[in-house]
């Protein structure tokens, strides 16, 4: 249980990971609620996720090629500072009393260019952690831990800043949580292999897709993603509109829905920690997460009470997350060092790609039927795509019994 955490280098990395995490998640409740408050617009709410995710249509797969020839840890370091300097002015501005929607959409646009270069290199860099390789699978879980004990802790942290103090603070701490990440990246020791290839970038993510084409449940898990990406994910951009909804102190709500989330994304996230499960049933549990992700989307509009929502959007977030960290492990076992950079781009490629349609289609739909119809939408999205891939892995498993 926690072996990674051996490697001084993973657990120093992991800790100061945790506290940008957290405060990302404190943002991501302020700018939600921040917009909605300045514009009582769904559609505008939708909008801004559509922006902070663009930039990832165009730049996460040559962020992959970059991740597989520069160091890593330099591209994790601009990046920080890009998103750290983004919220500082945000929270500028907040205090200035000058913060427009506006402003708000180009910080995101901002934000989204700096994580379409460090997504890649961040999943690509954790065996660069790792001075004993045979840890990996316990780091990718654990990192899957670290992520979701943000999403519980900083949602509420934020919802409470937001309601007693004011949208100022869940910006400026946020500012504040990357300093420590920017340091010990620089005091990090170098493991990362160099690169000899200097073949055109146009050739080396054709070589990536080449590989995916040929290894169907590579091509298969990154899919299954993508409609995680497209149906699921939304839901969480929506999540002011919810709280308006079930909550008269709507800020306050709004944190406690998203704890709810990160409740249920934390509990399984520490089981998978503790112990994966066996090979041969990975696919078939990521297939049935993701229709159980669906299915308690399209739940939530006949929710009556707070706790029943609470406890709706707790396991969601426990499919959700059990559905894309098995994903994500599942490829980190079984590509090679040499395409790592390169597959891993597109893992983050088909969440971060497909995001912005999702937000900004089910930002539309909110607007013009309500949020509870834009949930089902969602919900029947990803129980359709859980049917399509039970079909899809079943006509292909007697090729690929590694992991169906």
């Amino acid at each position: 249980m926690f072996e990674a955490f051996r490697e001084t280098d993973y657990r120093r990395f992991w800790t100061t990971q945790f506290i940008s995490n957290i405060g990302s998640w404190m943002q991501y409740v302020g700018q939600g609620w921040l917009v909605f408050h300045l514009t009582q617009s769904p559609f505008l709410l939708g909008f801004v996720g559509f922006a902070n995710s663009i930039p990832s249509i165009v730049l996460m797969l040559p962020g992959g090629v970059l991740a597989d020839r520069v160091d890593r840890k330099r591209v994790l370091r601009l990046s920080q500072w890009g998103q750290a300097l983004s919220a500082l002015f945000l929270a500028v501005m907040i205090e200035l009393g000058r913060v427009t929607v506006w402003n708000i959409v180009g910080a995101a646009i901002v934000v989204g260019i700096c994580v379409s270069f460090s997504s890649p290199a961040y999943q690509a860099m954790v065996v660069d952690l790792l001075d004993d390789r045979s840890r990996l699978p316990n780091a990718v879980a654990m990192n899957s831990l670290q992520f979701n004990l943000s999403r519980a802790i900083g949602p509420v942290i934020g919802g409470l800043a937001l309601s007693h103090f004011g949208s100022f603070w869940c910006f400026f701490l946020n500012a504040l949580s990357f300093i420590p990440l920017i340091w010990v990246l620089k005091r990090l020791k170098h493991r990362q292999a160099p690169s000899t290839d200097t073949s055109p970038m146009f050739d080396r993510l054709t070589e990536g897709f080449r590989y995916v084409r040929q290894d169907r449940i590579v091509a298969l898990l990154l899919a299954i993603v993508g409609a995680a990406s497209l149906f699921g994910y939304p839901f969480m951009t929506l999540m002011p509109l919810v709280a308006k909804h079930f909550y008269r102190n709507d800020a306050e709500g709004l944190g406690y829905l998203m704890g709810g989330v990160g409740i249920g994304s934390l509990s399984v996230a520490l089981l998978l920690s503790i112990r994966m499960p066996a090979e041969k049933r990975v696919l078939p549990i990521i297939i049935t997460t993701l229709l159980t992700f669906g299915l308690f989307l399209t739940l939530v509009p006949l929710a009556v009470t707070q706790f029943q929502v609470v406890i709706l959007f707790l396991f969601a977030g426990a499919s959700m997350i059990a559905c894309v960290a098995l994903c994500n492990t599942s490829l980190q076992q079984r590509i090679p060092d040499a395409m790592r950079g390169r597959i891993l781009s597109m893992y983050t490629f088909a969440f971060y790609g497909f995001l912005p349609l999702g937000n900004l289609a089910s930002g539309i739909v909110a607007e013009h039927f309500g949020i509870g119809r834009t949930l089902v939408m969602l919900g029947s999205g990803l129980m359709l795509s859980a049917a399509v891939s039970a079909v899809v892995a079943g006509y292909h498993r007697p090729a690929s019994s590694a992991l169906a």
